[in-house]
């Protein structure tokens, strides 16, 4: 059937698509219409019809990904049009490929012949043939036996050349993808058979492109440049889901970084080319300027600082000094890479590519060291490092990045869609603060007739939930006597509900103490980040069925645990940013020389939509119950905490622990429990004293779900 044919059948409106004789409710069993999700949806449709921008916040269970891929699919049917999706996790970019896009096709009339979708990922992704080819030089590499599986993976007619369909880990896997400075593009010898670009290739025609973040937002600097390049294919609309991390993507994106690591990995790739003629003195020089153009900035003792703090007054002249020598050096070898790269043709291919990163690191340390730009920040990050590093371990990594990147993305983004007669959509659980999108709009650069739409949950909240703000609780501060306190109260919080809690820190110090602590007291299963992967820590919690898991920023979000396995997420404190980080003080700087209330116009905005995130945690389903416990009296204290209280989902509340004990034993998880207690009882009390009974697991993982 050819698009003009279907389009009569595709023109279904948004409110029959999602009412209650919709095709959703045609496949899935007990579908309920949700009236919240067709004013999402209806919202972002006029939006894409018309050419305008539009953010939405949907509550927890409103279904955003189908209302916006509904308009999506439907504009590429009626009008021709392709629509980016944006996300910034893996996780939610794999359930839109795997899941709802092939859903969401399928009930569109007439889209499932007629729209194509592909996922669209950076080439660091993808194996280089030509980077494989000459890692089997390496003589070490020879002898690994995972280099070999590599080869055997990279040699079958079904290998994709992406990273995310290897069976196994493989360490050096930086060794044999490209970069821009190394992919000579179409006169590669391996064009022909190259991953990336038949990827690229195959997205060309699709009608759906799912991307990341920094994938869009780094196509977005390469065409602020220059219009005609970039990789990403021209599209109509953009729909970034999980918008409230857009702003910090896109503060890197536009900014540059530097690793104390860079130019050492770029002689050691260039010492890796047998048979090029480079002076090993040279190469060392370069090494020796990077050992002291990077030591003061490995020795400040902080993880976060500015140059200012970094650098004296006597260091700072020096370390400007010895900049311009790394870039002299860099273009003197740049040059020599070149030369030879004409004399010799079979490492032609391999010299201009170093030669272009050479290119690429002198660029960058002129814009870290002499940019004038106003509007930017320089500072540095010292890298994690693994107890009992040695000092020449460490890393640090310097950056110049934009304070304000609302201008940027006004002149970059939003202004080409609005001419274009484009349309870009920013949707997320968490959008607004305060029930509105000042905060939002302001830090993105959005104009005012921006359409808005906010809809909470359709869970019902009062009914599920608890809010516990314990009015006893002294304020936060760091120090012991504060975390023995926390650990008091979150002590008997995980005694009632039985374990099965998140406990969301803002403070890695903080976590620790407190998890030290109840270690010794709770004959509880913890768990706590760090001691494993993510994903491997939420397996075990699920299993453990009573467990308590100890995180911080990555827990915040995206983790989804259904069911009575989690009854109770504590917060420690309101979630304020770290006031001393390098990018908080110039941001908050900038809003006072404006005569603006940092506190209020940006600290305070961001707390509540991070907080609206731990909150989220708890409630994923209708059948979802439990406390959400924020450990901070200020709520209760102090002028602000109001404002934090008001737009919470209406949960019940309680400030004392008698009104909570009364207010958790009406929850359906606490009677669900109970129930469970009761039936185990009376299975114990029919089994012979002198028999040990193995419990059937089928049996248990019931009483657990029930």
């Amino acid at each position: 059937m050819s698009r003009k044919a279907t389009k009569r059948s595709a023109n279904l409106s948004i409110a029959a698509f999602f009412g209650p004789r919709g095709p959703l409710a045609d496949v899935l069993p007990g579908y309920e219409s949700r009236p919240e999700q067709i004013e999402v949806s209806q919202a972002i449709e006029q939006a894409m019809s018309s050419g305008k921008l539009c953010v939405a916040e949907a509550g927890t269970g409103v279904g955003k990904t189908m209302a916006y891929l509904v308009p999506a699919i439907q504009g590429a049917l009626l009008h021709e049009r392709r629509t980016i999706i944006s996300t910034h996790t893996i996780s939610l970019q794999n359930q839109l490929v795997n899941k709802d896009l092939p859903l969401a096709i399928t009930l569109v009339p007439g889209a499932e012949d007629n729209v194509t979708f592909e996922l669209m990922k950076g080439r660091s992704n993808y194996l280089c043939r030509s980077a494989l080819d000459f890692a089997r030089t390496d003589i070490f590499l020879q002898q690994d036996p995972l280099f070999q599986r590599l080869m055997k993976w990279a040699n079958t007619g079904s290998c994709s050349g992406d990273i995310a369909d290897l069976s196994f880990n493989y360490p050096n896997w930086g060794e044999v993808t490209s970069t821009t400075e190394m992919c000579p593009g179409t006169e590669c010898k391996d064009y022909g058979s190259c991953h990336y670009y038949a990827m690229r290739s195959t997205a060309q025609n699709a009608d759906i492109l799912v991307v990341n973040h920094a994938l869009f937002l780094a196509d977005l600097c390469i065409k602020r440049e220059n219009p005609d390049a970039g990789f990403l294919p021209h599209y109509d609309c953009v729909v970034f889901d999980e918008a409230h991390h857009l702003e910090d993507v896109a503060t890197g994106a536009f900014g540059v970084e530097f690793s104390s690591r860079k130019l050492t990995h770029l002689v050691e790739r260039i010492k890796r080319v047998k048979d090029a003629d480079i002076a090993k003195e040279r190469l060392d020089a370069i090494e020796d300027l990077n050992t002291r153009l990077f030591g003061p900035f490995l020795q400040t003792g902080k993880m976060e600082f500015t140059f200012e703090e970094a650098l004296t007054a006597g260091q700072r002249p020096e370390t400007e000094k010895q900049s311009g020598q790394a870039i002299n050096s860099l273009i003197e070898l740049q040059k020599e890479l070149l030369d030879q790269a004409k004399e010799r043709e079979e490492l032609k291919e391999r010299l201009e590519g170093l030669a272009r990163m050479c290119s690429t690191a002198r660029t960058e340390l002129e814009q870290l060291f002499y940019s004038k730009d106003p509007n930017s920040i320089r500072w540095g990050e010292m890298a994690p490092t693994r107890p009992g590093s040695r000092p020449s371990e460490q890393r640090v990594s310097l950056r110049i990045t934009p304070v304000d990147i609302s201008a940027i993305l006004g002149e970059a983004l939003w202004l080409p869609i609005i001419e274009a007669k484009g349309a870009a959509v920013l949707i997320s659980a968490t959008l607004a603060n305060s029930g509105g999108f000042s905060y939002l709009k302001s830090r993105l650069g959005l104009p005012e007739n921006t359409i808005e739409k906010l809809v909470g949950s359709p869970f019902d909240y009062k009914a599920n939930a608890v809010l516990y703000v314990p009015a006893h609780m002294p304020e936060p501060t760091p120090g012991a006597e504060y975390a023995r306190k926390m650990a008091d109260e979150i002590e008997k919080l995980v005694t009632l509900t039985n374990g099965r809690s998140f406990l969301l820190f803002t403070s890695r110090a903080m976590m620790n103490s407190v998890y030290d602590l109840l270690s010794e007291r709770v004959d509880l299963p913890l768990f706590k980040q760090g001691e494993m992967p993510p994903g491997a820590l939420i397996r075990e919690f699920k299993e453990s069925g009573n467990g308590c898991l100890f995180g911080l920023q990555t827990f915040w979000e995206g983790i989804d645990v259904q069911g009575d396995a989690l009854s109770c997420v504590v917060i420690d404190r309101l979630p304020f940013a770290v006031p001393d980080s390098p990018i908080t003080k110039a941001r908050t700087k900038a809003i006072q020389e404006h005569g603006g209330d940092w506190f209020y116009e940006f600290s305070v905005p961001q707390a509540q939509i991070k907080l609206k995130q731990g909150f989220g945690r708890l409630i994923r389903t209708k059948r979802d119950s439990g406390i959400v416990a924020i450990m901070d009296s200020r709520m209760l204290t102090r002028s602000y905490g109001a404002e934090f209280v008001k737009y919470l989902p209406a949960a019940s509340r309680a400030s004392k622990w008698n009104r909570l004990e009364k207010l958790y034993a009406e929850l359906p998880c606490a009677k669900s429990v109970a129930q469970a207690e009761v039936e185990e009882e009376l299975v114990a009390t029919t089994l012979p004293e002198q028999t040990d009974v193995v419990p059937d697991p089928d049996t248990q993982t019931e009483m657990e779900l029930s």
